[in-house]
């Protein structure tokens, strides 16, 4: 495993570049702390594995420390800032064909960004969603990776943009939800939390993980598996989650056949599921 420079450009003959022969993860860095770094270092290490690739989860650690402590002493007068540090790992570097060679190592590349900061408005008000008509492909060997083969994803966002909308509801092809175009879904019926399986498709991300510990340590009602469109629409409240947005209401969903649901907010259930997560980021 080989960190590589940001400024260092991209060689024809990366993996991740020729062929999405890689992983990758988003972190949210806010006080100069990465939250949830355990989740994103194992969730790392597993999705690596899942495509024969070795990294050294002890090393990157401590590059992730210095990539953070770079770029806080960098800050004028030591601010801050909430950002994003994208962590790439590449299956190195190779000739032309699949077959990754024995010698080629794994290469860690780092980039930051800005938070996205129309997140919190939209944390207060609620997402507006589309149910997407692009179906995820069911691949078990990669269900739960979040791999560098994002195409599905690309046509989600397309389908997002020409409804001029927040995000979208996707579905395998058995026409089983799975998650939005870039985070988890979670939904509150009958009192109690669900969320769809990702035995056959969709990324685990971070904060689903650590909800779905948080609720099971604690005894709570939490269900995990295949639900249609039908049971999201007779829900009393819906989320999605990811790294960066958190727990993220859904305000209304536009169905396939173009009826709307709308949602509460502002439930005490969607309350209660931000505080389970805002507990552990203050630790």
């Amino acid at each position: 495993m080989r960190i590589i420079p940001s400024a260092t450009p991209i060689s024809s003959s990366d993996r991740a570049f020729n062929y999405g022969d890689g992983v990758f993860t988003t972190l949210l860095v806010n006080e100069h702390q990465v939250e949830l770094l355990p989740y994103h270092i194992s969730r790392l290490e597993h999705d690596a594995a899942a495509i024969k690739l070795n990294i050294d989860t002890h090393t990157l650690e401590a590059a992730i420390a210095e990539q953070v402590k770079a770029i806080k002493n960098a800050s004028v007068d030591n601010a801050s800032p909430k950002y994003v540090l994208k962590i790439h790992v590449s299956g190195g570097q190779a000739g032309r064909g699949y077959a990754r060679s024995e010698d080629s190592e794994a290469l860690i590349r780092f980039s930051q960004h800005p938070y996205p900061s129309h997140y919190d408005n939209l944390a207060n008000k609620g997402v507006s969603v589309i149910c997407a008509q692009t179906r995820l492909a069911i691949q078990p060997l990669l269900a739960g990776v979040k791999h560098m083969n994002r195409l599905e994803q690309v046509l989600v966002k397309h389908e997002v943009d020409e409804a001029g909308v927040n995000d979208a509801i996707v579905c395998d092809t058995q026409d089983n939800v799975i998650e939005a175009s870039a985070g988890n879904v979670f939904f509150y019926l009958n009192e109690q939390w669900y969320t769809p399986s990702l035995k056959g498709s969709g990324v685990n991300g971070v904060v689903r993980q650590y909800l779905i510990d948080s609720l099971l340590n604690d005894n709570c009602a939490l269900h995990v598996g295949e639900y249609d469109l039908s049971y999201l629409q007779n829900a009393s409240a819906i989320v999605i989650t990811n790294a960066l947005m958190g727990v993220m209401p859904v305000q209304q969903i536009r169905m396939p056949d173009f009826s709307y649901v709308n949602f509460d907010v502002e439930s005490d259930a969607i309350v209660a599921l931000k505080q389970r997560l805002e507990n552990v980021l203050k630790r």
